[in-house]
């Protein structure tokens, strides 16, 4: 994956009414009904480059993903 899903390819997915934050060539999609503060801190958690922390490396996938920019999708529990 080369980058981030375009914005108008996110809508017709998710809907006009979806929550997206870019942030370094990442889209937080937001679909759990965050607070400001929880989209904050899904962020601040990009821009420290914490987001590849949970990327297992025993996992081909994982590692091919790591460092490159992707969806990031929150749902609703």
């Amino acid at each position: 994956m080369t980058g981030a899903t375009p914005l108008n390819q996110l809508t017709r997915v998710y809907g006009r009414n979806v929550i997206v934050s870019r942030v370094n060539g990442y889209n937080i999609i937001h679909l759990d009904n965050p607070t400001e503060e929880q989209i904050k801190q899904r962020m601040k958690e990009v821009l420290d480059s914490q987001i590849d922390n949970g990327l297992e490396d025993n996992c081909p996938l994982c590692q091919t993903m790591k460092g490159q920019p992707c969806d990031i999708v929150y749902y609703e529990q």
